[in-house]
């Protein structure tokens, strides 16, 4: 019966253009076999389980994104990961049907808590109980339970089928305006960059292939590359590209069309990388703010996102990407794609899964300046929707790569909220996870390099880099995530949430306060103006954001505060000696801003003060003053200085005179020299009177 059923909602789904979810509620074993007695796994179909059913063979559902299939399987019993769920989903087409195997839902929230890595002291999911509240109240929702007649609840047992069938037009209007749009990029002006912005299912990525092809057809450009956050996210642009462009070359990560070229690099590879005609940003929201500025500096390039979805937070993206293209690249342009592809726009799964896991949510915008009240909340305030999807809404839009496993951890793990509210909104949110108390033996293995359990991110490496067991052992909290809605930001609002978020941690008897995030020079300032210090800086940049990871703690004893101390002490030593080989690709704007870790210190440099003055009104050249002027930049906050970056990337960097004054639009070297000679004069006008 479940076999039929399914045929005919597939058959309704077809002509409607609608999708739709059927819950298979049972033990594995009987819902197995049901599934295995589909003739649906006879069509293309996608299993997110650990074992196969009948002919299908697990699949990971992120290296599935850009394809298409009739039917998506989760077999919830093992498959427990709902950023996989979405991304499953979205590969869906119209006429499809998700298919979930679970437990019988009274049982389904503890079993699904149970064998999650969410650690917590409840017993129960708090978010699957609200997934299931809200499924059961959409239409093109189905439930199949064992040992029962075969009935289907929620809705009437099949939908209406519309007068006209729905069609699928493929390119789309939208498409092909955005398709044009980006050809103009490389046929008019340079430096007009172009945003392109979708929902999930628009065929934004393949919008992107059916350019390329175009350009590279008609010989406008000859090299292109695409980036993203792996190139399984780009999978849809290749094939548009290959069945465009038939008597081209498919290569590992690279498309030969005669003398051209289509190449998916990552982000970082594509920086000061001006070879390229056309440069192809796709997910940008999933790609920091500080990489994406980066690119920007290329003359020719395209960014895509999209605005919900569990790929990164496009909303986010839009709010802090957009200040710099306005104050950059004034004349940059935007294209949007709202029609759906894959199913018709009044689509019943897509509705149901936005709200369910809050995929559109944005928070509340507070009139004017506010006096916010600061509290942390309990658990059942998270049950409460409005307050929820304020909170959860900020969070998107503050991070790029907040996603529906947040929300999950949000509700089931052991993290505190805290919140700032203005009346109804909540302007401001900081989530803290537990860390530490650790055993003896555990944190002993940790230090040796043997053990690295779930969790306890900065605890671990704090321990392991000091060969000392305190960090493990001692309780702490670690700032995970930290938010304040754009219009209010700059009213000490984060301060504020820092602060009741340290005293909570002292409340709870913990030794120190930590976070840990992609270093970027936006960011740091906040925390070393709160009094934390810089503890630690990551050897490998994060693939996704660019950057290298920078600890950050504060110190709640005595004990602490001095460790600390010299660990920030250590780190600013080290930083000088490892960034030509371990952080040889660090920002110059990181340096700058970690450069006000550093006491002004004058006494030991009037030798180098003589030189860098020498240098200044010209008697030296620049080889004869370099050793100088590199120890000072060493040796001084520069962030105060306007040309700081250009020293750093000339001096410590030791990046050339020609990439130097093509990114400052400078006139070779000599303007160069000048910007630095007026930068040191400047110093040294500044601390001559300490120098003495």
């Amino acid at each position: 019966m479940l076999n039929d059923f399914i045929q005919q909602l597939c058959a309704v789904g077809e002509n409607n253009g609608h999708r739709y979810l059927v819950f298979l509620s049972g033990p594995q074993a009987w819902g197995r076999t049901q599934l295995a007695n589909c003739d649906i796994l006879n069509q293309k179909s996608l299993l997110l389980a650990t074992t196969p059913i009948r002919n299908i063979t697990p699949s990971i559902a992120k290296s599935s994104l850009g394809q298409e299939f009739s039917a998506v399987l989760i077999d919830a019993y093992s498959a427990q990961a709902v950023d996989d769920w979405l991304a499953a989903a979205g590969t869906l087409v119209a006429g499809g049907v998700l298919i979930i195997l679970c437990p019988v839902f009274d049982e389904w929230p503890a079993y699904f808590q149970a064998n999650s890595d969410a650690v917590a002291d409840n017993t129960t999911s708090l978010f699957l109980q609200r997934f299931l509240t809200k499924v059961a109240s959409f239409t093109g929702v189905y439930r199949f339970e064992h040992q029962q007649h075969f009935e289907t609840h929620f809705v009437e047992p099949l939908p209406f089928l519309k007068p006209v069938p729905w069609k699928r037009v493929l390119p789309s209007i939208d498409q092909q305006a955005t398709v044009d749009a980006i050809v103009r990029v490389v046929s008019g002006r340079s430096r007009r960059p172009l945003v392109i912005r979708s929902d999930r299912g628009r065929g934004k990525t393949s919008a992107l292939g059916i350019a390329a092809a175009s350009l590279l057809r008609e010989g406008k450009c000859k090299r292109i590359a695409i980036t993203a956050t792996n190139i399984h996210s780009v999978d849809a642009a290749f094939r548009q590209i290959q069945q465009l462009l038939p008597d081209g070359e498919m290569l590992a990560s690279s498309f030969r069309f005669k003398d051209c070229e289509f190449t998916f690099l990552a982000a970082f590879e594509l920086i000061a990388d001006y070879s390229w005609d056309l440069i192809l940003v796709d997910e940008a929201a999933s790609i920091a703010v500080g990489l994406l500025y980066e690119l920007l500096q290329h003359p020719r390039i395209v960014f895509a996102t999209t605005v919900h979805g569990y790929e990164g937070s496009g909303r986010g993206f839009d709010i802090r990407f957009k200040e710099i293209l306005n104050r950059e690249r004034p004349q940059w342009r935007r294209i949007a794609l709202r029609e759906p592809l894959r199913w018709a726009g009044d689509d019943p799964l897509e509705q149901c899964l936005n709200e369910a896991f809050l995929l559109s949510a944005e928070p509340l915008v507070p009139d004017g300046i506010v006096d916010p009240k600061v509290r942390v909340l309990q658990r059942d305030d998270l049950a409460q929707d409005d307050i929820l999807a304020q909170v959860f809404g900020l969070l998107v839009q503050a991070h790029y790569q907040t996603s529906p496993r947040d929300l999950q951890y949000m509700l089931d793990s052991s993290s505190v909220i805290i919140v700032a509210e203005c009346g109804h909104c909540v302007v401001g949110v900081c989530q803290l996870i537990p860390e530490g108390g650790l055993s003896t033996d555990l944190t002993t293995a940790i230090i040796a390099g043997q053990r690295r359990p779930k969790g306890h991110l900065v605890a671990q490496r704090l321990a392991h880099i000091n060969a000392d067991g305190r960090y493990g052992q001692n309780s702490s909290y670690r700032v995970n995530r930290i938010a304040v809605v754009s219009e209010s930001r700059r009213q000490g609002i984060g301060r504020r949430l820092l602060q009741a978020a340290e005293q909570f941690a002292d409340e709870n008897h913990c030794a120190y306060l930590s976070s840990s995030f992609a270093a970027s020079s936006d960011v740091i300032p906040f925390w070393l103006q709160n009094g934390f210090e810089a503890l630690w800086l990551g050897s490998k940049r994060d693939t996704s954001s660019g950057a290298y990871s920078l600890i950050v703690a504060k110190a709640l004893s005595d004990e602490m505060e001095l460790s600390f101390k010299t660990m920030q002490q250590a780190l600013l030593q080290n930083v000088t000696l490892t960034v030509r080989h371990t952080h040889k690709q660090i920002s110059a704007d990181v340096l700058v801003a970690l450069s006000a870790l550093k006491p002004v210190c004058i006494s030991g440099l009037d030798a180098d003060f003589i030189v860098v003055q020498r240098y200044c009104r010209r008697e030296l050249f620049f080889e004869q003053a370099a050793a100088s002027l590199t120890r000072m930049c060493h040796g001084l906050n520069l962030q105060a200085y306007a040309d700081a970056e250009l020293a750093v990337r000339a001096l410590v960097l030791g990046e050339g005179w020609g990439y130097l004054s093509a990114r400052y639009q400078l006139d070779g070297r000599l303007a160069v020299e000048n910007r630095l000679r007026n930068l040191f004069q400047q110093i040294i006008e500044n601390h001559i009177d300490e120098g003495k």
